[in-house]
């Protein structure tokens, strides 16, 4: 513990219930807490709680409830806005809670709240099974999938979000409950694309695909052919076998030096 945590009672509290060198207020594990993928988004919560079971995080929530602190949730910390550290508050800090078991039999991987997409990817690999993802290994799979879940197979398996078979959630009066199809079917429902903000999820439970190839890059074509491209696209995606296509439209940083020449 740092010597600021006897003058914030929260800290203290939870100092008494969780190794107390994972209740941060300051010095280089703090710090390093705040690093974040978006490094303009510079935040100063009152305190961080590295959590490593649901227990932890029952505990963090509701001493942010009798402390009144305002919560956020950190998980691969990847989100744009920074939303994973709240200034002036406390922030349940899953990024150590990233093991993954995977049922290679019922094609089902069990992953904690911190796990990265590349965790994930990593342990369904050796059973040529792929979980819905995006494109960037680091991003938090929780914080990708309740948020949606866009990437390279949305077209074939649906959205991440699709795949959610059940999630163990702390609810903000610090409650352990399971929510899956046939337990809490309301909560598992709003998990799956409803905003966000309705519990802690320590853990998941997604399906799982065989996957034994995948090839994706850019086709790129000038402006000036776009009404035979669009024209063209659906038909081949019609047509196609195992392939989807995303459409983007863009901008060069020399676009108007090539129209112009």
């Amino acid at each position: 513990m740092s010597a600021d945590v006897p003058t914030i009672p929260a800290a203290q509290e939870l100092s008494r219930q969780i190794d107390p060198r994972r209740v941060l207020v300051s010095g280089s594990a703090y710090d390093e807490s705040l690093r974040i993928w978006n490094g303009a988004a510079v935040q100063r919560p009152l305190l961080v709680v590295r959590c490593q079971t649901a227990a932890e995080v029952q505990s963090a929530l509701l001493a942010s409830r009798r402390h009144r602190l305002p919560v956020s949730v950190r998980g691969g910390g990847h989100d744009w806005a920074g939303r994973a550290l709240r200034p002036g508050g406390l922030v349940i800090d899953l990024s150590t809670m990233r093991r993954v078991s995977v049922d290679p039999e019922t094609m089902l991987a069990t992953v904690e709240g911190g796990a990265s997409a590349s965790d994930v990817m990593r342990a369904a690999a050796p059973h040529e099974l792929s979980a819905v993802t995006g494109t960037v290994g680091k991003v938090g799979i929780t914080g990708l999938t309740l948020g949606g879940g866009y990437g390279p197979v949305n077209g074939r398996f649906g959205l991440a979000l699709d795949n959610l078979v059940g999630a163990e959630v702390v609810l903000a009066d610090g409650r352990l409950v399971t929510a899956d199809a046939t337990h809490d079917p309301e909560l598992y429902w709003a998990l799956r694309g409803g905003g966000g903000n309705f519990g802690v999820v320590t853990s998941m439970r997604i399906r799982l695909h065989a996957l034994h190839w995948l090839l994706a890059g850019f086709i790129l074509y000038p402006w000036s052919q776009a009404r035979h491209v669009l024209s063209q696209l659906g038909t081949w995606i019609r047509t196609a076998r195992d392939a989807t296509a995303t459409l983007r439209t863009t901008v060069a940083p020399n676009a108007s030096a090539q129209r112009e020449g």
